[in-house]
């Protein structure tokens, strides 16, 4: 916010330092795609590391059995269609207007994306749950296994499911509430205190 000094009324006037805001959306908007871009890498990463870890030890062991071959195939089919996703995204990045606006709207896509890709993250996180129990108990004597496993796979879904709503979904949600801040602030005459709570 620019302080300008109005000579006719002797008074202090406020003007929104357009170049100021926008390289704070611009950094919003930078973080954003970073966030989205990590967790890419991360969880293909991941998944490749499984789906070959996965495959190694059947072949190794020459046991080919079908619930690992099938948990190695959800896997590295997950890691490919987030290959694609990810391509996709960035191809969009150059579509969006150079402008606050156009950025805002390019760090909502982005943080949008992430919120989509980390659910699909939480419904992939059940099926490996789910097939890895399945695949450690071969008996009912062996019961314990699965219960063990099974408490590991709830306490790393409450985290995850923690991650979710207090990161993504609340930098979704703050971005929005921006935009609709900056909006606002384009048909009136902004105050000091409107900018401290649009930044």
């Amino acid at each position: 916010m620019k302080k300008i000094w109005d000579t006719q009324s002797n008074q202090a006037m406020y003007a929104i330092d357009e170049s100021a805001l926008h390289d704070r959306v611009i950094n919003k908007r930078n973080k954003a795609a970073r966030i989205a871009s990590r967790s890419e890498k991360i969880m293909m990463k991941a998944l490749l590391f499984g789906t070959t870890v996965i495959v190694g030890a059947s072949v190794y062991k020459a046991d080919y059995e079908l619930i690992p071959l099938v948990l190695a195939a959800v896997m590295l089919g997950t890691a490919v269609f987030i290959f694609l996703r990810r391509q996709k995204r960035l191809n969009i990045q150059n579509t969006f207007d150079n402008s606050i606006l156009g950025d805002i709207d390019l760090a909502i896509a982005n943080a949008e994306y992430q919120v989509r890709l980390s659910s699909m993250g939480k419904g992939l996180y059940f099926i490996v749950a789910i097939l890895s129990v399945a695949s450690v108990v071969d008996t009912l004597d062996e019961w314990y296994k699965g219960a063990f496993l099974s408490i590991f796979f709830i306490v790393g879904y409450f985290g995850a499911r923690w991650e979710h709503n207090t990161f993504y979904v609340t930098q979704k949600r703050n971005l929005e509430s921006m935009r609709e801040k900056l909006i606002n602030l384009r048909g009136q005459d902004p105050l000091a205190d409107a900018e401290d709570e649009l930044l």
